[in-house]
């Protein structure tokens, strides 16, 4: 009888249960696979290798263009920030030397903010006199300025000294 049960359940699987079935006793599962879903489709998220390291991406990707950061084998969102003037993303840029931080509503907003060891510097604002807005530290290649936020449209720029403004004296 037990003979039987044996070849009916032989016969009724596939070949990997027929495989894990003949499996000896040193077969032991280790760990659990963890396994993580995307926030934006409830997809798998798997872990990739990019131009800039590993990371991790949604599975159904180009249907889906979700990504984190790989951090100690966990997906981990990277942390955004805004444009203080239009609220857009802000994406991290470089050109030669210089390190910064631009809006990605470019070009409409033209909004550059200073990087500040990998973040976007959070200056003190300081208005504007000509159109009201406020100012920003920006560097050139004669060093850094301070300039209007909402530029082209108001051009309104300071010299910098020790990280503040000098004002221009009024006439």
């Amino acid at each position: 009888m037990q003979e039987e049960d044996s070849k009916l359940i032989k016969g009724s699987s596939s070949n990997w249960e027929q495989e894990f079935l003949e499996q000896g006793d040193d077969a032991h599962i280790k760990t659990a696979k963890i396994r993580y879903r995307c926030p934006k489709c409830e997809s798998l998220l798997v872990l990739k290798t990019g131009a800039n390291g590993e990371f991790w991406g949604c599975e159904s990707y180009p249907n889906c263009d979700y990504t984190a950061n790989n951090e100690n084998g966990k997906p981990v969102r990277a942390k955004r920030y805004f444009c203080p003037a239009c609220q857009s993303p802000l994406r991290k840029k470089s050109f030669k030397d210089n390190v910064f931080w631009g809006c990605s509503n470019y070009p409409e907003c033209k909004v550059t903010v200073e990087d500040d060891n990998g973040i976007p510097s959070s200056t003190k604002k300081y208005p504007c006199r000509v159109c009201g807005h406020y100012l920003v530290r920006k560097k050139s290649k004669n060093g850094y300025f301070w300039g209007c936020i909402t530029y082209p449209v108001c051009t309104n720029t300071l010299n910098d000294e020790k990280g503040l403004p000098v004002l221009k004296k009024r006439r």
